[in-house]
């Protein structure tokens, strides 16, 4: 996506340095520039943006001193405690992986009911039931199907009634499963687009310590999307990431 802010050199032995001085107004012209970026990247949702935001001010505008350094100033700027808007919370959001069609609860209509054919008509002659010609029932088991280009993949729920279709699909799908590829990450790294940082660090701090990146890397910018050209190259400011150490949130 564009030019990065550096969060850090942290893969080095840890070394007492002095924090950065602001006490002025700061670079207001970089702010809007990068705010700007920001608000037009559609990748963002509203929590993603809080936290872009909030590291773009702390870099490039808010007062530094020895005490206050470039995370406990974002921290600052998103102004909130609670549980779902800790600094940890939303860079837990913003780990990059994929994130298949449904997952979130709400977003797929047919998740958790069943694929299998209708044996016999719905009494609402409009319902979704009988227009897509499915079950439509309370699923118990699903057959998992990977996509050969991307990796992505789809949950194909059956009820008890249908288990001979939910064999003869697991039965359909298992070469072109093990022939895909890892999925391509659909979620997350927006932060690396924006910022440079120790990113494995920063991530794991987030989450848990045994969380690996994705093959494709950590920028958003950087994962193939299937139909779209690939995201230009820009600048990117620096993050220092030892503030944080053992700064867990609660």
């Amino acid at each position: 996506m564009g030019a990065a802010l550096h969060l850090a050199h942290t893969h080095q032995a840890p070394v007492k340095k002095r924090r950065p001085k602001r006490t002025g107004g700061g670079d207001g012209e970089k702010f809007a520039q990068i705010a700007h970026r920001i608000y037009q990247d559609d990748r963002a949702d509203d929590r993603a943006r809080q936290l872009l935001l909030a590291f773009a001010y702390a870099v490039t505008m808010a007062p530094l001193d020895e005490n206050t350094g470039v995370w406990q100033a974002a921290r600052k700027a998103l102004n909130s405690r609670s549980h779902r808007t800790t600094l940890q919370q939303l860079i837990h959001d913003d780990t990059p992986r994929y994130e298949r069609p449904g997952r979130r609860w709400g977003t797929d209509p047919l998740d958790r009911l069943c694929r299998g054919p209708r044996l016999r008509p719905h009494p609402d002659p409009d319902n979704f039931r009988n227009t897509m010609n499915i079950c439509g029932a309370t699923a118990q088991e699903y057959v998992l199907e990977k996509q050969l280009g991307t990796g992505w993949y789809v949950n194909h729920w059956f009820c008890r009634r249908h288990t001979d279709h939910l064999a003869r699909v697991r039965e359909q799908v298992k070469e072109q499963n093990a022939l895909a590829p890892e999925p391509i990450p659909n979620r997350g790294g927006l932060m690396a687009c924006y910022f440079d940082s120790d990113w494995l660090r920063v991530y794991r701090w987030a989450g848990w310590d045994s969380w690996e990146p994705p093959v494709y890397g950590f920028r958003a910018d950087d994962w193939p999307t299937p139909g779209k050209e690939a995201v230009p190259q820009r600048a990117r400011l620096r993050l220092v990431v030892g503030d944080f150490e053992g700064d867990k949130e609660s």
